[in-house]
């Protein structure tokens, strides 16, 4: 089980959780900004209510597109319905903003021009810890299928894709959504069903300390770009012993709640929430490539059974966890091309109409 007190000092994590913003934005900036080829701005920000989450707040969408701009449907001829892409960024859920994702909208509107990339800013721990991030997750493509017809949204195309800890909530959204779904309050929304999921390097087993992850691949701790103290800053900010799940008949912590650990979610579960496609993509040099790789090889044996129809991603040889969010400036990241360039193909499959 990972580093958590059951009562961490929350004004010192929040301190800490400044200085690392402060750090991460100005990398997602030199990323933004001064590394060729510049990705794209989003195009609208939509500020909506958080209602699955007891925590009352507000959720903002950065939403990206391509020559189309969002726009509510009038009455004029309407054009094809878009397919949508729900993006989670990264950051141990402490750190990390809606536009460090900039560069993998891009790639996506490259291809796709009439699609639609809705960037999640969820609620950040210390302020906001578990299970907040994955409740404003959901919310987010509630608020999206419920204003569908609105804004010209192709239902039957909704995907969903995140990175580190957005992978986490990429993985963990279906199974919460699934059950979010079966309250009285949603009765009329009708079923939702996902047409794919990508993970980027997700962390999917919370069962294992950050030692007990290194342990699985010793390269990990040589060639990370995050410090120990920083995947401990991590979890004390996230995991608040008061807010976790709670293992039925002994009230203990349940570290492999699905909600948490996906990766150990049962397969009958497995098989209702998730979408027919999905796709895991894990870094070489990471503590959490073992976990990765046997999630996605778990999935790979469900192939053929009910709607798990296509697994795909791949192991990125020799780089460490979120190498693609490094700055490469002048110099481009054949690696990132590689990665985004196999998941876009996977998107093509997910978003393909009958």
């Amino acid at each position: 089980m990972p580093s958590i007190s059951p009562s961490p000092n929350r004004s010192g994590l929040a301190k800490k959780a400044n200085r690392y913003r402060f750090l991460s934005t100005l990398l997602s900036l030199l990323d933004r900004y001064l590394s060729l080829p510049l990705p794209k701005s989003p195009r609208l920000e939509i500020a909506i209510p958080s209602k699955v989450s007891k925590t009352p707040g507000s959720i903002e969408l950065l939403i990206y597109t391509g020559s189309t701009p969002l726009c509510p449907r009038h009455n004029n001829p309407p054009l094809p319905a878009r397919p949508v892409l729900l993006n989670f960024h990264g950051g141990g859920f402490s750190i990390g903003h809606a536009q460090d994702d900039a560069r993998w909208a891009s790639t996506v509107l490259k291809s796709y021009p009439d699609a639609v990339v809705v960037s999640v800013n969820y609620r950040l721990a210390p302020e906001h810890p578990f299970p907040v991030a994955l409740e404003d997750s959901v919310d987010a493509i509630l608020w999206l299928w419920q204003h569908a017809d609105l804004y010209n949204l192709d239902k039957k195309r909704f995907a969903v894709s995140g990175f580190s800890a957005g992978g986490n909530l990429a993985l963990a959204v279906p199974i919460r959504l699934h059950e979010e779904l079966q309250k009285e309050r949603w009765a009329g929304l009708g079923k939702i069903e996902l047409a794919g999921l990508i993970a980027f390097y997700p962390s999917v087993d919370w069962t294992r300390t950050r030692a007990e992850r290194d342990a699985t691949n010793p390269v990990a701790a040589k060639k990370s770009m995050i410090s120990p103290a920083m995947y401990k800053f991590f979890d004390e900010s996230y995991l608040l012993v008061a807010g976790l799940p709670r293992r039925r008949g002994t009230g203990r912590v349940d570290m492999s709640h699905p909600y948490l650990s996906p990766g150990l979610a049962t397969e009958s579960l497995l098989l209702t929430a998730y979408p027919e496609a999905v796709a895991i993509y894990t870094c070489g040099w990471d503590q959490l490539l073992v976990e990765g790789n046997a999630f996605r090889e778990r999935l790979e044996g469900f192939m053929g059974q009910e709607k798990m129809g296509r697994v795909g991603g791949f192991v990125v040889e020799d780089v460490p966890h979120g190498f693609d969010k490094k700055p490469s400036f002048w110099k481009g990241n054949k690696a990132r091309e590689r990665m985004y360039g196999d998941a876009v193909r996977q998107l093509e499959g997910m978003w393909k109409v009958d």
